[in-house]
């Protein structure tokens, strides 16, 4: 093999798993040295039971490994401990009791040994030198994830658990002082994908945190592609909700050059309530100019304010997705919907006709809702997903057969093709239809 071109050993060490590389680099100088850089997967994650931090800085600090490292996420998601037990005995109930309690024991035992880990490791927020050091020296670094929501841990029956949002430990002190040290590493490189999934909204409100994210936001100008799912606390008065919803506007308008832009709200307080947004105070008037996909959940906005938003990006826009999963556990439908408190969802998509004239596909996701509730006019729909984020087609699932869900896939057509608009389920109890609407999965 040392008288192969270079180029086809690449393709060898490509073709090889991490165990096959470390012994091919052993058989001569010559593949060691071109192997030293299949050494290391592209995708790091650092979690916190273990001493990630400090391995990725090790790494950040080799001449080669270095620039093996093209995403990064950090994992800080933590369990529930109360809840989380009594759900993974639920989710046993079945197995046989001697085996169960076998499971479960070998479960908590292995979460025990890493939480003593963890106990060992400086906490994320205490060393920001470290991390700012390392991000700055990773040249290929492209892609960044934060996540709270994904299990940290290699344990089957954890990682199911998981899965129920009660089971998350939330700590929403701690999670800002992450993202602060974080942001502030940001300001060295030029990310093109951003991603986080659970970002305290008062982080925006909080005058010394404004000014910190507005302070390094300005590196966020590189970025292609931005998913944010914010966590808005339980007890934000008008005038607070107002300055944090403000804040993150002004972020966002730091990053011009976005193509793909996803934003949500989690209200992990109350799941099934929608964060009401004004979008004229979020982006005033604001335009991403080259944006062509656009996902919007969980939200309650005008009729005209998310037109106004829509249209203004009508001539790039060519992927449109309202609503989606939301917080959900596995068994329950998508509750991640947008609700009109102003309007209909009739007049919106009417109103649209001609007036997106990119646009290639629409998924519509969760409870939407328009009009207030007694009121004739009142619209209240179920919508199953269709496809994924990525706009890959997924397995219909079946619903439970007390409710009627619809697919958006008439919308879409209505949207992209014209003609009369569509005869759409009412979400309820389900009754005798002989000539259900067209959608109805039932």
């Amino acid at each position: 093999m040392d008288t192969l071109p270079v180029e086809l050993v690449r393709l060898i060490f490509e073709c090889c798993d991490p165990a096959t590389v470390r012994a091919l680099r052993l058989a001569s100088g010559r593949l060691a040295d071109v192997g030293c850089e299949y050494l290391l997967p592209p995708h790091f994650t650092a979690v916190e039971w273990k001493d990630d931090m400090h391995r990725l800085h090790s790494i950040a600090s080799h001449d080669r490994l270095r620039r093996s490292v093209k995403s990064l996420v950090f994992n800080f998601s933590k369990i529930d401990e109360y809840n989380a037990r009594h759900a993974s005995f639920f989710q046993t109930y079945l197995q046989d009791p001697a085996q169960r309690t076998v499971t479960l024991q070998d479960a908590w035992i292995k979460y025990y040994e890493l939480e003593e880990q963890r106990s060992r490791v400086p906490q994320f927020h205490t060393r920001p030198n470290m991390v700012e050091e390392s991000l700055k020296q990773l040249p290929n670094l492209r892609s960044l994830e934060i996540t709270y929501t994904k299990c940290p841990y290699d344990i089957d029956i954890l990682r199911e658990v998981f899965m129920v949002r009660n089971c998350r430990k939330r700590d929403r002190s701690q999670a800002c002082k992450n993202m602060n040290v974080i942001v502030s590493a940001l300001r060295h490189i030029q990310l093109d994908s951003l991603k986080i999934d659970q970002l305290p909204l008062e982080i925006f409100r909080v005058a010394a945190d404004r000014r910190h994210w507005f302070d390094c936001a300005r590196s966020f100008a590189s970025l292609t592609k931005l998913d944010l799912v914010l966590d808005p606390p339980n007890n934000l008065f008008p005038t607070s909700r107002f300055r944090a919803v403000n804040g993150l506007g002004h972020v966002l308008q730091f990053s011009p050059n976005l193509t793909h832009l996803s934003l949500g709200f989690h209200t992990y307080h109350a799941p099934l309530e929608k964060f009401s947004v004004s979008f004229r105070h979020l982006l005033n008037d604001f335009t991403f100019k080259k944006l062509t996909d656009l996902k919007l959940e969980g939200i309650s906005c005008a009729e005209e304010d998310l037109r106004e938003l829509l249209v203004r990006h009508g001539k790039t826009l060519q992927r449109l997705r309202l609503g989606g999963r939301g917080l959900a556990k596995p068994h329950e439908l998508s509750i991640g919907g947008i609700h009109l408190h102003e309007g209909t969802w009739r007049s919106f998509f009417t109103s649209l006709r001609g007036q997106l004239p990119s646009l290639e596909r629409f998924h519509m996701e969760g409870d939407v809702e328009a009009g207030d509730i007694g009121t004739s006019s009142r619209e209240l729909y179920k919508f199953h997903a269709v496809t994924d984020d990525d706009w890959a087609e997924i397995a219909a699932c079946k619903p439970r057969p007390t409710l009627k869900t619809i697919d958006c896939l008439v919308l879409e057509k209505y949207l992209l093709h014209g003609g009369e608009y569509p005869r759409m389920a009412i979400a309820g109890p389900e009754t005798e239809d002989p000539e259900p609407p067209v959608g109805v999965d039932d």
